[in-house]
């Protein structure tokens, strides 16, 4: 910042040069090296006897061989020249790009002539240079060639101007290494003039209306889209793009990134405040660990701080005590566990009413002292696992426009306790359904080893058995292909009978998501299976992200919605399958017949996720029994009361640092800023910021890399860039100001995560959550596909929703949303609390009471 203009601006800033310049001044001293190589052996390699040349009638005169070989030294003495002159301003430049911070460009303002140096003046030297060696070359062979077909040889016998020798092919290397020199700064040559001859068309244009600038990004979308589904051959869909509507994405980009030109910023920029802004949220949870693992005799001299720990500690104990009413509307205003308002009162005389209103299972009198003084004793122990984070998840809250980190014990999924075993058994069950319901797309990838030869295999036995889809028509599959491979995709991933998949819809277009109906024997359930985002019409789906009231929903199907918003797009899918549900009736009769008194469980990965919460909302008040699991679901399902609500029947699984779970509206919007706000704070040249990345990093180091690599947030510097940033946040709130009268914008804020939510954090680096890749042998390939034995290697802990109210920055981000790693960690977590998953519901009961007795 800002970007270096060399005559019109361009997307890197001046202190993005060093790396480039690094590069350029290896390829000068490459190209010296040559230089020399072929200096040398023209003076000690080749015959310099005209008589040669005159005898074999090459030349007439010895004055035409001497101005000839007079010509050869000067193009190789101007091209040695040009390439050590070059060399020397490419060192000005990146010694001059490493200094100052991104924010102070006035202390590399000489690069800008140095760049219009090397663009032009060196250029046309470089150019000149060029035709010099080819020509020069050029005339080396015609000679060499003529001396050849002469068989003219030099008075010691041999003939010392061969062109397949050594030094010649070194001279082709030298004019191929020019020859990209030449055509890279011509493309830089060419792109300065676009953008400058742009800038001229635009200044005789009148400036575009803010519904212009949504239309151009409407129509970039939508041109995006094509593009990617002709390249992909239409594999993800994607044949009627054209019919969908990109104007809600087309809106939140206008808002979110249309700046007005008040901001000068590249995308190293961007690169270098979100790796400081990975070290910031690194510093933020090691500083809340260290308040929390303080030594005991430190914390407990403090009794303030040692009654919010113990405040802490004891939610985090509420599902192993039963607390009388009474105590638990006590513990609930000390906690505040309906926001983050602290206790107000005698904080010792409060604790001192909590523990005699404590009753446990075993005992209804208890001892005040005796319970005071194990809880302590519990508490110390806990407070000296001072090397891990398992146990400790961080409340991000706004004080005074500022984000801040608040730490708190977290509740861990208790081995003991009946409902957490149930609601992590019948995730990680039926995890593997909702990845099923990709079917064969995701069966192959997860399968990279053997899936497409097992689904082969299928096709050919279905054909020699008449079982294809063109013999047989099942009319309860619908929208599978030729082969069949996704319902038989669907088999194989649940290891189930054709029989046992009641109904399966695989049609998908906007707002029509594929989901299957099939029947769990074992627990006896009934699951619908809703796919998550896969194709290109799933991704419109997701990006008609404008809020939609509920009430007239709720009048409909006998629930509150007044005041209450839902996901557009997870809203228009959930009303489709809907609809199909109820013109088959498949499901309604096979809770009233074949599988009558079973349990009904509505599930969905991603995008699935949330039209399954929304799918739920609507039907049950006909199946008020039903549980809804939502696997990874967006951030932005429900309103806040309706996400409160649907804790009754909605259970959320989120995997470690899953990005989708966190996106909302506000979770964005405070990234762009911490990113934008990271590039003024940075303090030390970009450079060291990126080579401090690659180093690995104690937690010592991370704290003294943040304070010698940023200023702190009250110590900021003013800049050219703090004011613009200053100036952009302004024109956010005025645009956000102006939507206010629209009041689907003013829910924005609001829309957040569906149900309870599981939590599962990874604390095994050794287990890869990726599939098998693609094996040269088949030994590595059996290896790498085994799934993994690790089963300590998530914690699994409830979560709130103010958890993922930020997004982390992390290398797992993404892949912690695949649903082969969010069933794999489910499985795993499963089998770490010894739940059994291919036994019935009542089995992980019995297991529990086998424990015991």
């Amino acid at each position: 910042m800002p970007a270096l203009n060399i005559w019109e601006p361009t997307l890197i800033a001046g202190d993005d040069l060093r790396l480039a310049t690094t590069c350029l001044i290896l390829f000068r001293i490459f190209q010296s090296c040559l230089l020399v190589t072929i200096i040398y052996n023209l003076y000690h390699s080749v015959e310099h006897d005209p008589d040669l040349f005159i005898t074999a009638g090459c030349v007439d005169y010895s004055e035409n061989y001497l101005m000839f070989f007079h010509s050869v030294q000067i193009a190789c003495f101007v091209v040695l020249a040009y390439t050590l002159g070059g060399a020397g301003i490419e060192m000005m430049v990146w010694k001059i790009s490493g200094v100052g911070t991104p924010v102070e460009s006035e202390r590399r303002r000489k690069l800008v002539p140095l760049c219009k140096c090397m663009v032009v003046p060196m250029f046309v030297v470089r150019g000149a240079g060029f035709v010099f060696a080819v020509f020069s070359l050029i005339y080396t062979g015609n000679y060499c060639n003529c001396l050849k077909d002469a068989n003219v040889e030099s008075l010691d016998g041999t003939f010392h101007c061969q062109f397949d020798r050594g030094w010649f092919h070194v001279a082709k290397i030298l004019i191929i290494s020019m020859a990209v020199d030449v055509i890279f700064h011509s493309i830089m040559g060419c792109y300065i003039t676009k953008k400058r001859l742009s800038r001229w068309y635009d200044e005789k244009r009148s400036p575009k209306a803010r519904s212009a600038v949504e239309k151009s990004w409407e129509d970039t979308c939508r041109r995006c889209c094509q593009c990617s589904s002709i390249m992909t051959c239409y594999m993800f869909g994607g044949r009627n793009l054209t019919s969908g509507g990109y104007a809600d994405v087309a809106i939140a980009l206008t808002d979110f990134l249309d700046d007005g030109g008040s901001l000068d910023i590249v995308p190293s920029d961007i690169a270098a405040a979100l790796i400081c802004l990975v070290n910031i949220q690194k510093q933020k949870q090691i500083e809340c660990k260290r308040e929390l693992l303080k030594d005991s005799r430190g914390l407990f001299e403090d009794k303030q701080f040692t009654t919010k720990i113990l405040r802490m500690f004891r939610e985090s104990n509420w599902s192993k005590k039963r607390l009388t009413l009474d105590s638990k509307s006590l513990l609930e205003s000390m906690t505040g566990a309906s926001g983050d308002s602290p206790y107000v009162g005698d904080i010792e005389q409060g604790f001192e009413d909590l523990i005699k209103s404590f009753t446990i299972v075993e005992d209804n009198d208890i001892d005040i002292e005796p319970v005071a003084v194990e809880e302590v004793e519990e508490l110390q122990k806990f407070m000296s696992r001072n090397n891990t984070l398992e146990d400790v998840s961080f409340r991000l809250v706004h004080d005074n426009h500022r984000i801040d980190f608040k730490p708190r014990i977290a509740n861990i999924l208790d081995v003991d306790n009946e409902f957490d075993r149930l609601v992590l058994g019948e995730g990680a069950r039926y995890a593997r359904v909702a990845l099923a319901a990709y079917s064969w797309m995701l069966y192959i990838w997860t399968n990279r080893c053997s899936g497409c030869c097992s689904l082969t295999g299928a096709t050919f036995y279905n054909a020699a058995t008449c079982k294809l889809k063109c013999c047989h028509k099942n009319e309860n599959i619908i929208g599978d292909n030729f082969c069949g491979w996704k319902h038989s995709a669907v088999m194989k991933t649940l290891g189930i009978d054709s029989s046992d998949i009641l109904y399966a819809n695989f049609k998908n277009g906007i707002g029509v998501n594929p989901y299957m109906i099939v029947v769990d024997r074992a627990w006896k359930t009934v699951v619908i299976a809703i796919r998550g985002t896969l194709s290109f019409e799933d991704m419109i789906t997701d990006v008609t992200i404008s809020p939609r009231c509920l009430e007239e929903l709720g009048q409909e199907f006998g629930f509150n919605g007044a005041g209450e918003y839902c996901h557009n797009g997870i809203l228009a899918g959930a009303r489709w399958i809907h609809h199909d549900l109820e013109r088959h009736k498949i499901l309604d009769d096979a809770l009233s017949n074949e599988c009558a008194g079973y349990h009904l469980r509505v599930i969905g990965h991603s995008l699935g996720a949330g039209i399954a919460a929304m799918l739920s909302l609507m039907v049950r008040k006909k199946y008020p029994s039903l549980m809804c699991l939502a696997f990874s679901p967006p951030g932005c399902v429900f309103s806040q009361r309706t996400a409160e609500e649907s804790r009754k029947y909605v259970c959320s699984y989120v995997l470690n640092n899953d990005v989708v779970p966190r996106l909302s509206y506000e979770s964005l919007a405070n990234l762009r800023n911490d990113v934008i706000e990271m590039v003024a704070r940075i303090k030390v040249p970009k450079n060291k910021v990126f080579l401090s990345h690659f180093k690995p990093s104690s937690e010592k180091e991370v704290f003294d890399v943040v304070n010698e690599q940023l200023y702190s947030e009250d110590s900021i510097p003013e800049s050219a860039f703090w004011k613009e940033f200053g100036s952009y946040k302004a024109k956010q709130r005025h645009t956000m100001s102006e939507r206010s009268s629209d009041r689907s914008a003013v829910v924005y804020d609001n829309m957040t995560l569906p149900g309870q939510i599981v939590h599962m954090i990874r604390t095994s680096d050794d287990l890869s959550n990726d599939p098998c890749f693609c094996c040269i042998s088949c030994i590595k390939c059996t290896t790498c596909c085994r799934m993994p034995t690790d089963t300590k290697a998530y914690k699994v802990r409830w979560g709130e929703k103010y958890d993922f109210s930020e997004i982390v920055v992390s290398p797992s981000m993404l892949v912690d949303h695949f649903p082969h790693n969010v069933a794999r960690a489910l499985e795993c977590a499963a089998k770490s609390y010894d739940i059994p998953l291919k036994e019935g519901r009542e089995s992980i009961v019995r297991h529990l009471e086998a424990k015991y007795n």
